[in-house]
């Protein structure tokens, strides 16, 4: 098989993951319907029509190694099952949510999870990794504060985060406090929540989750461990600078799994048949689902 990619959908995401391919040695099909700033660059390049395709049409009997899919949850479903039914690819990365509706969830996963290796994009997993708490902790209390306006766009990372701190453990129960559903002012016709949330899993562990209005932070992670009366904190700063901190002691600086870098990573471990870099669909269906069935929000 040719190392053959094909990236559904061109916005800032696509881009994203577009970069973490394009110096490496890869034959990269983009398939677009809108002609934006980005697509034109991308006619400039010196590798278009080399190495660099521009597809006006969803592909019909091609073989890829990898297909991402960077367009907006509403219309991904539609767009999934006509490219499964009439191509094949090994692996398939959908960004988060990955599906609109818990039908859809429901669909995939019994009609198409078997056709390829299907992961969710989400940075949960890494960043988790990336604090080495996991052989640390045990039974453990976690808080997140976020800034009011991104929750519904991060919770699934979030809670890839926890889950896997809680060594993939499922999700029990959401539980809504204070649950207000207000306009996404990011982007149209979807939901965002002014909310605290109670997120508990089989094992006893547990995750706050609130909004916050006024804070300078995007996101903050604290982490009780009960046994040993320790508290660790990851702060993930505005610019997407990462801090690291145990008992409030400054340890390290962490990087941001940024899809420009990381999605190269993910593939470079799926050929070597590492597949826990990120989550699977297995597991993400799970949690999304959980999601869904809780919160009852039009999702981005």
């Amino acid at each position: 098989m040719e190392r053959k990619i094909l990236i559904i959908g061109f916005g800032n995401m696509g881009l994203s993951h577009f970069k973490s391919f394009i110096n490496k040695n890869f034959i990269i099909h983009i398939f677009t319907k809108t002609i934006n700033d980005k697509i034109k660059m991308i006619m400039k390049h010196k590798l278009y029509n080399k190495k660099i395709f521009l597809l006006s049409n969803l592909p019909l009997n091609e073989k890829y190694l990898l297909t991402i899919c960077a367009t907006p949850s509403k219309e991904r479903y539609k767009i999934i099952k006509k490219f499964l039914i009439q191509n094949k690819t090994t692996y398939l990365l959908l960004e988060k949510f990955c599906f609109y509706t818990l039908k859809q969830f429901n669909n995939y996963n019994s009609n198409f999870k078997n056709k390829n290796k299907t992961f969710i994009n989400s940075w949960g997993y890494i960043l988790a990794k990336k604090t080495n708490l996991l052989k640390k902790l045990k039974n453990f209390q976690l808080t997140c504060v976020i800034k009011e306006g991104n929750l519904l766009g991060n919770i699934s990372h979030i809670l890839h985060f926890f889950n896997y701190l809680c060594k993939k453990s499922t999700i029990k129960q959401i539980e809504k406090i204070n649950f207000k559903i207000i306009k996404n002012k990011k982007r149209k016709n979807y939901d965002e929540l002014k909310s605290e949330l109670i997120v508990s899993d089989r094992k006893g562990n547990k995750m706050n989750i609130k909004t916050q209005k006024n804070t300078d932070k995007l996101m903050i992670f604290k982490i009780f461990q009960k046994k040993l009366n320790i508290n660790y904190t990851v702060c993930i700063e505005n610019d997407n600078s990462v801090s690291y901190f145990e008992s409030g002691i400054k340890k390290r600086n962490l990087k941001f799994p940024f899809s420009s870098i990381t999605s190269y990573i993910f593939l470079k471990k799926c050929i070597k048949k590492d597949f826990d870099y990120i989550p699977s669909f297995k597991n993400d269906y799970l949690i999304s689902t959980q999601i869904l069935k809780s919160l009852n929000v039009r999702i981005p």
